[in-house]
């Protein structure tokens, strides 16, 4: 019932089957809705439907391609995400920003702005292109298995993640365009649980930089919010061996 009502909170469109919350409260019934889903789950006969993708306009013209799963698979996403999301939140680092509780692009800029005032003026501006297309699911579902024993949680993600993806045509004839059990790659963006699994594989660069010592070495900062990041520079010719060490 509570992701229910937080994903109906964030509204959206309806998936592939055309459902929207509005059918599912008059004609389905929300708790004949909900009691159903829930069955399916703990009797592990769960299966999400295809993905809808739409594209949506980006600020430099090109389109971005939003994967938008059933109301139904949504909630499964976020009564999943609701129990597995504080484990991984013991974990994160507090340079990462994107996607995370109490966390906003604000607090980033904030970050950035007091890093700079600081000396560290030398910036590194990266945006990694077409993440969360391109999210190997081994290594992800690796790192997810690295905080996460339930075989059925696993299970379900990897049933996330293989979805297909259903996209339409001009004319309206609509056409599996990704995913399926062949695909290796790519997490919908705008599935509910994508944000999170975006962040639990990019944890792992920010892991890599605290491991290797990187902010004493080179005398550098870095700041992330999900795909999109910077590394702020204070030493000299410090860009140059951010290069190299990446």
């Amino acid at each position: 019932m509570f992701a229910y009502r937080l994903v109906r909170a964030n509204k959206g469109s309806p998936g592939v089957d055309g459902m929207d919350f509005e059918d599912i409260e008059q004609k389905t019934g929300m708790d004949t809705f909900l009691l159903e889903l829930a069955q399916d789950l703990k009797d592990k006969t769960y299966h999400p439907s295809p993905v809808r993708r739409v594209m949506i306009p980006k600020a430099d013209g090109n389109l971005r391609p939003l994967g938008i799963p059933t109301i139904r698979d949504r909630v499964a996403q976020m009564a999943v995400k609701l129990v597995i999301e504080p484990i991984f939140e013991a974990d994160f680092c507090p340079n990462s920003y994107g996607f995370r509780p109490k966390k906003s692009a604000h607090d980033a800029v904030d970050e950035i702005a007091a890093a700079l005032h600081q000396g560290y003026t030398q910036v590194i501006d990266a945006d990694l292109s077409k993440y969360f297309d391109s999210i190997p699911h081994a290594k992800l579902l690796a790192v997810v298995a690295e905080r996460i024993v339930d075989s059925a949680i696993l299970h379900i993600i990897k049933l996330w993640l293989k979805a297909p993806v259903i996209g339409e045509d001009k004319d309206g004839t609509k056409k599996t365009v990704g995913g399926g059990k062949a695909n290796s790659q790519g997490t919908p963006q705008g599935g509910v649980i994508s944000p999170l699994l975006s962040n639990c594989y990019l944890h792992l660069l920010d892991r890599i930089w605290e491991k290797h010592q990187l902010r004493r070495k080179l005398k550098a900062r870095i700041v992330r919010y999900a795909d999109d990041f910077v590394v702020l520079c204070a030493g000299a010719g410090c860009g140059t061996a951010c290069a190299g060490s990446a």
